[in-house]
């Protein structure tokens, strides 16, 4: 089937201009041992949707270079993301400041949604089984899923074929230390043509860590981990264009942590067991009807259990997601339209695990949805295109909420000359009530009037293209009306708080040359609720507030089989933030954090790889601007601060493929 592409200057995907609401997204897979600018120059580029922006799609590569070990380590170097807390069970992801809460996270499209534990972040994810991860900011076109206020972040795991090349089996064991923690890392993946039809995928990954080290040697409470992988993915290939997909991902993690993890040690804060469990199936189907342009239909079901468990006192929290996704894409003339539908029914129960006494609460979304991307010229592309979304959910005391309505966008790409282009867009997103914290169930309340929560998001961006230069700007305004939180200070009643804006800019630098290659990406970016500045502590699910941030990725071609790289964050002072609860303010010391790291591929030995990464090289001391803020001199406010950030840890990875 015939899609939408234009031919442009390659560009590593981790490069893509921030901010433009049409973007270069990575099509091709690269092979997992290489990391050379050859391999970047073959990269094929697709015209993403207009009002979908796309700051960043990190393939395997950028994953296996930084040895990513928890969400923080994925999102390095990658200036709208922002990921706060030292303990990876607690860490929380923020988009332009906006928090999760905001945003549609999935993975291979199974939605991670509800939340099990308040204190410990949604989304666990291994980074040894993506394959690429997708960051779109801001409300964006109607493809990007129901209630994506603040953007989408999309995981894609592995398939067979990413990693077969010619070969028909093939395998990988992989063996890794962290010098921090005195931690280990070992996996094994096999995979194969099973025959002409099937292949076949499956990882197992096993972790184990002590407690980290801050900058000061001091140890780190609660960062301890033993943490299991085990994900298998079957994939048909049939005649006509029928393909089919079947993965099964289990995740499971215990270790003593802080009863609330992303705080520090103390008296108020004890130290206590706690084990996850996550899996997630997904059976999916795609038909590419040979000789048509109006068919490439894509289906998925999906489910996901995710249950936390505390030992010391049988208590649980389970959230239950499943759903389905349904879309056909149809070329005509000059347009290329995405139309389908989607659910998702989510279910939180709470309680005793054994006990009589549960809390559960139950909400589900049906969506149905049309995108037209349509070629004017062949220097202007338009984009429009709406959601219609049904909410419905039942809290636990028996209280009905229900709110539909449609979600439109319209954007537009103009090419001024080939190497100057414009783009711009407004998009709109709604998302109902939903189900709350599982372990706030037994103590929570809801506004019986609480009212669905709407985005409305502006983008503006301009790419000026000067041989290997890339120069970029951008500009955004989001304001989510109607924002669904808690009232500060330590309410548990949900109630329509305001509204929840971030607005800011971007600036970009990329140079990408023979052998050198880098980015410079800046990001001025504020969160507000009626006029407050967000904290991390008060509004940690909505959003947090962060200094003028700057990332640098620069990595260099010594020889065809090393490679190098350097990857900095410097992040401003933000100082007199309002605590409106305290009527006091506080201050958020800014940071420079920088990461090396060296590849080499082995000539003699084939498919042997070695790769060493030093992180915060320079062991700097710091509170990263994701993290619960320093409340400490604030009278009432003892014990309240993040866990600072952890010291050096010098990584070495050992992989062998054969």
């Amino acid at each position: 089937m015939q899609r939408l592409f234009m031919p442009t200057t390659p560009l590593r995907p981790f490069c893509l201009a921030p901010l433009a609401l049409v973007s270069m997204s990575a099509l091709a897979q690269t092979d997992s041992n290489s990391s050379t600018q050859e391999n970047r120059q073959e990269i094929v580029e697709e015209l993403v949707v207009i009002g979908e922006p796309v700051d960043s799609l990190l393939n395997f590569d950028d994953l296996e270079r930084k040895q990513a070990n928890d969400l923080d380590d994925i999102f390095s170097g990658v200036t709208s993301v922002l990921v706060g807390g030292s303990v990876g069970a607690a860490q929380k992801i923020f988009v332009r400041n906006l928090g999760e809460d905001t945003l549609n996270i999935s993975v291979d499209g199974a939605t991670q949604s509800g939340v099990t534990y308040h204190h410990t972040g949604r989304v666990t994810i291994e980074p040894e089984l993506l394959k690429q991860v997708r960051v779109q900011v801001g409300a964006g076109d109607a493809t990007s899923g129901p209630g994506a206020l603040g953007g989408a972040i999309k995981f894609e795991t592995k398939s067979p074929e990413d990693m077969l090349g010619s070969d028909d089996f093939g395998a990988i064991l992989k063996t890794g230390y962290f010098s921090n923690s005195d931690g280990t890392k070992n996996s094994a993946t096999v995979y194969g043509r099973l025959n002409d039809t099937f292949s076949a995928i499956g990882s197992y990954v096993a972790s184990d860590q002590d407690n980290m080290e801050d900058a000061n040697g001091d140890e780190l409470t609660g960062t301890n981990t033993e943490q299991e992988l085990a994900f298998v993915k079957l994939v048909g290939d049939f005649n006509g264009g029928h393909k089919v997909s079947l993965s099964y991902e289990n995740l499971a993690e215990e270790g003593d942590k802080l009863t609330r993890p992303e705080w520090g040690e103390g008296p108020r804060n004890p130290l206590r067991a706690l084990e996850f469990d996550r899996t997630t199936s997904t059976l999916k189907y795609e038909w590419d009807k040979p000789g048509s342009d109006w068919v490439f239909l894509d289906a998925s079901v999906y489910q996901t259990d995710f249950e936390i468990y505390r030992p010391f006192d049988s208590y649980m929290s389970d959230v239950k997601t499943q759903g389905y996704i349904l879309s056909n894409t149809s070329d005509l003339g000059g347009h290329s339209v995405t139309y389908g539908s989607d659910y998702r029914d989510d279910e939180v129960t709470a309680g005793e695990r054994g006990g009589a006494e549960r809390f559960v609460e139950t909400s589900n979304v049906l969506g149905f949805f049309v995108q037209d991307n349509y070629r004017v010229t062949d220097s202007l592309l338009l984009s429009f295109g709406t959601r219609f979304d049904d909410f419905e959910a039942v809290d636990k005391e028996g209280h009905k909420f229900t709110e539909d309505g449609f979600s439109p966008n319209l954007g537009f790409k103009l090419d001024i000359t080939r190497d100057l282009t414009f783009s711009g867009g407004y998009a709109e997103a709604l998302r109902g009530v939903e189900t709350n914290d599982g372990f706030k169930l037994f103590g929570t309340t809801n506004d019986p009037d609480l009212k669905a929560e709407r985005a409305k998001n502006i983008e503006f961006g301009v790419d000026y293209e000067i041989g290997s230069f890339l120069l970029s700007a951008g500009y955004h305004d989001t304001t989510i009306e109607d924002a669904i939180g808690n009232a500060v200070p330590w309410s548990r009643h949900y109630e329509n708080l305001g509204d929840l804006e971030s607005d800011g800019y971007s600036l970009g630098f990329t140079y990408n040359g023979e052998r050198l290659f880098s980015k410079w990406s800046f990001l001025d970016t504020s969160a507000e609720i009626n006029g407050e500045q967000l904290t991390r502590y008060a509004y940690g699910y909505l959003g947090t507030s962060t200094g003028d941030t700057l990332s640098i990725d620069t990595s260099y071609q010594v020889t065809s089989s090393v490679d190098i790289g350097w990857i900095a964050t410097v992040v401003q002072d933000l100082n007199d933030v309002y605590v409106v609860s305290s009527d006091a303010t506080i201050d958020k010391p800014g940071y420079d954090v920088h990461d090396f790291y060296a590849h080499w591929q082995a000539q003699s030995v084939d498919g042997l790889s070695l790769t060493l990464t030093i992180k915060n090289a320079f062991d700097k001391e710091y509170l990263d601007h994701g993290s619960v803020e320093d409340f400490t001199d604030i009278p009432g406010y003892t014990g309240i601060v993040g866990y600072p950030a952890p010291g050096r840890d010098v990584r070495v990875s050992l992989a062998y493929r054969f």
